[in-house]
């Protein structure tokens, strides 16, 4: 072993010193040349030398520092990385493609960051606010953990939540195409189970709920849950907010403990992202799992009712199809994580309250959802209004 270790040590010096010798010829060459005046030179060598020693000229890369690797790309035995063909650097193992396509991967990113910024630009304007200056609210705490809590009552939520919450405040039982299951601990007695089965509709025991997430894995941070209940002064919004990824924890135990006041919980693909999420986030903080209640996912219902005459459903679609008229101000989902986290590293709160009115527009379409359903459940014209909403579509919009 060690022979053969300095026969190819002894093997790679002698080619070091040939191309060094190479080197230092070269160099001798040019120095000779340079001792010849310009216009001699230039008249003696043949056309085609002097075009090729102008082209050399012309793309001259700097010189490397080792002398050796120097003098090995001048004469050709090695060639610079960047001098590849780009054909022939994307053949190769797997992991030398994987590094080669790598750089694609920042294009979707820019494009991603381009489009957000856009958006940005579109609805936020002014000087830079903090959180209490863009939603007024109050700090709290619960377990040593702060949050901050955001209420709004009667018109404050929307301009028709007045006839919204009478209607609302008369259903007497679930619509047809709304069906309830139960959600309740795994060791749930089954009797507790069937009393929240049969417990009879009480608007002023449903809560409606939705939360924004810092990103669609349950590893990530839930930093808004927006909760929307009936009272004898109409609809009341509870948005309870994260300043920061250390108050998650208190916002979760203010749901946990709102929660317990009710008996049904009304969402919009709660079924499959909300509510296995925050019993994702409760269990990380050890926080009790949620009281046994009911459940209504009003996205199942309203497939069943739209399909054929919506294009999607999604709730802003079921949104502009049944009050004739979109968001105002609106950021659209994609980009809810994506203003969380820079509203954290910056502190300006003003794209804060184009989220805050997502969230809460969500929670009243769900209403608006499930009083259409339970007055007849038929897919309505669009820009029609809703029965026994006076105001127009054209007000809605304005």
């Amino acid at each position: 072993m060690d022979n053969l270790l300095k026969k190819q040590l002894a093997a790679i010096k002698a080619r070091a010193r040939m191309l060094a010798g190479r080197a230092s010829s070269e160099e001798q060459d040019i120095a000779q040349a340079d001792r010849v005046p310009r216009s001699a030179s230039a008249v003696s060598a043949p056309l085609e030398q002097r075009s090729a020693s102008a082209a050399v000229n012309a793309d001259a890369k700097p010189a490397h520092p080792n002398p050796v690797i120097d003098a090995a790309l001048r004469s050709g035995a090695v060639s610079r990385g960047s001098d590849i063909p780009v054909t022939r650097m994307r053949r190769g193992p797997w992991w030398w493609r994987r590094r080669m396509l790598r750089d694609e991967a920042p294009a979707y990113h820019s494009r991603f960051e381009a489009e957000f910024q856009n958006m940005r630009a579109s609805v936020v304007t002014g000087d830079p606010v903090s959180i209490e200056s863009a939603l007024p609210g109050e700090v709290r705490m619960l377990d040593d953990s702060n949050y901050y809590l955001v209420q709004f009552r009667g018109p404050e939520v929307d301009p028709t939540s007045t006839n919204e919450s009478e209607r609302f405040a008369r259903l007497s039982d679930w619509p047809e195409p709304v069906s309830r299951t139960v959600l309740a601990p795994r060791r749930a007695h089954a009797d507790v189970i069937r009393a929240v089965h049969e417990a009879p509709v009480s608007p002023e025991r449903i809560l409606f709920l939705d939360i924004e997430t810092a990103g669609l894995s349950a590893n990530t941070y839930l930093f808004l849950v927006g909760m929307m209940y009936a009272n004898q002064n109409g609809f009341h919004v509870e948005q309870v907010f994260a300043r920061d990824y250390t108050e998650e924890k208190g916002v979760l135990q203010h749901v946990h403990d709102t929660m317990g006041r009710f008996d049904t919980l009304v969402t919009y693909n709660g079924a499959t992202f909300d509510i296995p999420f925050i019993r994702t986030r409760m269990a990380v903080h050890r926080i009790p799992e949620m009281p046994p209640m009911g459940s209504v996912d009003l996205l199942q219902a309203s497939r069943r009712v739209f399909r054929e005459v919506l294009p999607n459903c999604r709730l802003v679609t079921v949104e502009e199809h049944l009050r004739g008229a979109g968001r105002v101000d609106d950021i659209p989902s994609r980009f809810i994580p994506r203003a969380y986290h820079e509203f954290v590293h910056s502190k300006d709160a003003r794209i804060m309250r184009n989220v805050a009115y997502h969230n809460r527009m969500d929670l009243f379409t769900m209403a608006v959802i499930l009083n259409h359903l339970a007055a007849g459940g038929a897919p309505a014209t669009p820009g029609s209004g809703l029965p026994g909403d006076s105001t127009s579509a054209t007000d809605v919009a304005n």
